[in-house]
């Protein structure tokens, strides 16, 4: 068993965590239990088994397993406590349990830690929003005979409230904003009408400063509270639609929200919410993870302390407010977001929602989301796209994580993370992976055009002077659509990673809901989301996906959305969630 997984990962080749932890449950005899005590003070158990080993190389592997394993509990879940049960009389598996305080660095300081150890800044930052200092993470070891039982609990049952939301839309002049990597989405409700959409593109892992990423998104909300006033008064015809305008600069949008504002007059008016889909972990309505590529480049400012920086990230909906009149700001993480705005959608018309839902954006990176039948979203980091997948692919582990061939995480430099399995990234490296040698004519096309880059021995994407991540996904999703089948069977393998994310979040969280919805760019092409169901369905045939397409409007801002001239669902959809979102503050 582990021989065979040893050579796959030698010769190049995945080897996915769930196939691995399916054969050493099966065959293995020594345990190696977890239990992970959470947020809200319930427990969840993890009953690992570990294989026998022969030799350094085996031991490696099968501890590698538990550190992704544990991984990813800490990475979705968060929590307070990680408990290991297991034979004292095993030296192997006390001596690796014992060795989890160094492995996931709990002794450094947040500033200090690589790898593993990152999602324990996340988790600080969690324990800190949530019970301001008093609890601190720690692991334990004990022994197999001290194991208590473990009680699961039922789920709660909750009155749905996404039927409800549409009609908190009329009267109202609310904003909807879809933050994401490369560009920021926003759409505007004025008395229940899809009035305005906007789009600006940007790089915020650029930004070496708080005010730098936060700076933009405050104008885009003074903007649109100023365009939608006018719209809201009757004024729209008065709108500055160069403002509007995708290639705006911040400088001309600042000027167009400066004059609107002044022909506004007794006309302007605060919005009555916002709601707020950020690309972080979103705890009780604030931003505190804090360990994305978007804030990279603050991260790596030596001039500056990150914490005090990230802290004005962190009061990003504090600082919103100030375009509303004492209204809601609702801030989520944009992967729960996704799985609102499907939901909202589903309950328009009357679906069955006793299960809750859960969806990816596949974007920049992989988003996930999930929202329980009543309609909460529990408050854990819910970092899918940091989950460790693949413990194999050995070759491709030597690039450095900018590098369009690696399978390493930019923000952890962990192997085999999602982060490169599950998005746009994915995408880049597989096609640099297999297109040289499958179709050279269409790879030299993509570096002709300057798609691709060589910098020295590495490959990128470039996104200076401009930003060709868009253009080169969109490159291959046209040749896809068109029938090239190297770019075709990119997509596929896509879709079989999304399998392996399927079962894996299955594992971790256990949600009611068994499919999943699918937004972002992937989907946009039709063709490419068949392709994408095409590999899943490799793995598991059950596996249900659904694009959020035009099929997915059932309410009126949907269908407005869905017919407006220059804007697809697949783009716009969670910008027009998270207007209902910040509907819920209006209940």
């Amino acid at each position: 068993m582990l021989k065979t997984f040893l050579e796959a990962a030698a010769q190049g080749r995945s080897v996915y965590i769930t196939d691995v932890r399916d054969a050493f449950q099966a065959q293995g005899k020594r345990p190696f239990h977890l239990r992970a005590a959470l947020y809200d003070g319930s427990v969840r158990t993890f009953p690992l088994l570990l294989p026998e080993t022969e030799g350094q190389e085996e031991q490696q592997f099968v501890a590698e397993y538990v550190h992704a394993s544990i991984y990813n509990l800490l990475s979705a879940l968060g929590g307070v406590r990680l408990d290991v049960y297991l034979d004292r009389t095993d030296r192997a598996a006390l001596a690796l349990a014992e060795g989890l305080d160094r492995t996931f660095q709990l002794p450094l300081p947040k500033t200090a830690r690589t790898g593993y150890g990152k999602c324990l800044n996340v988790n600080e930052r969690v324990l800190t929003a949530l019970f301001h200092g008093e609890k601190t993470f720690s692991f334990g070891v004990h022994s197999i005979d001290e194991e208590p039982v473990v009680e699961q609990p039922s789920p709660v049952a909750g009155q749905p409230v996404f039927s409800s939301l549409p009609a908190l839309t009329i009267g109202r002049l609310l904003l909807g904003m879809d933050v994401g990597g490369t560009d920021v989405k926003l759409a505007v409700s004025v008395d229940g009408r899809l009035a305005l959409c906007k789009e600006f593109d940007w790089l915020p892992s650029a930004c070496t400063r708080a005010e730098e990423l936060t700076g933009p998104l405050l104008l885009l909300a003074r903007l649109l509270r100023a365009a939608g006033s006018l719209c809201m008064a009757g004024r729209e015809e008065e709108v500055d639609r160069a403002a509007l305008d995708r290639r705006a600069s911040l400088s001309e949008m600042e000027q167009g929200a400066a004059a609107m504002e002044l022909a506004a007059g007794t006309d302007l008016r605060p919005f009555d919410a916002i709601g707020l889909s950020f690309p972080d972990v979103v705890i009780q309505n604030r931003i505190v993870g804090g360990e994305t590529p978007k804030t990279q480049g603050i991260r790596s400012n030596p001039a500056l302390d990150y914490e005090e920086q990230f802290a004005q990230v962190t009061a990003l909906s504090e600082a919103l407010a100030a375009f509303t009149n004492r209204g809601p700001v609702l801030c989520v993480n944009d992967g729960p977001m996704a799985a609102f705005t499907a939901a909202v959608e589903q309950g328009a018309a009357g679906a069955d929602l006793s299960r809750g839902f859960f969806a990816h954006s596949l974007g920049t990176d992989l988003g996930t989301g999930w929202v329980r039948p009543d309609g909460s979203i529990p408050d854990i980091p819910l970092e899918v796209y940091n989950f460790i997948i693949d413990l194999g692919s050995w070759p491709q582990r030597v690039y450095p994580t900018e590098d369009a061939r690696s399978v390493r995480s930019t923000n952890t430099g962990l192997p085999g993370a999602l982060q490169k399995y599950g998005g746009q990234a994915a995408i880049f490296r597989l096609a640099a992976e297999r297109l040289p040698q499958q179709t050279p004519e269409l790879w030299q096309e993509a570096l002709d055009r300057g798609l691709f880059r060589w910098e020295g021995a590495a490959l990128v994407v470039p996104t200076a002077p401009v930003d060709m991540r868009k253009d080169l996904l969109e490159y291959f999703m046209e040749r896809a659509s068109a029938g090239q089948s190297a770019c075709q069977d990119l997509f596929r393998q896509v879709g079989e990673y999304l399998a392996v994310t399927w079962r894996e979040t299955d594992y971790v969280l256990r949600p009611e809901a068994g499919d999943r919805t699918l937004f972002g760019r992937l989907v946009k092409h039709p063709a490419c989301f068949h392709l994408l169901c095409q590999g899943a369905a490799r793995r598991e045939p059950d596996l249900q996906l659904t694009a959020a397409d035009g099929g997915l409007a059932n309410t009126d801002l949907m269908k407005q959305l869905d017919a407006y001239p220059g804007y697809s669902m697949a783009q716009f959809a969670q910008a027009v969630g998270a207007i209902y979102y910040g509907c819920l503050g209006l209940k």
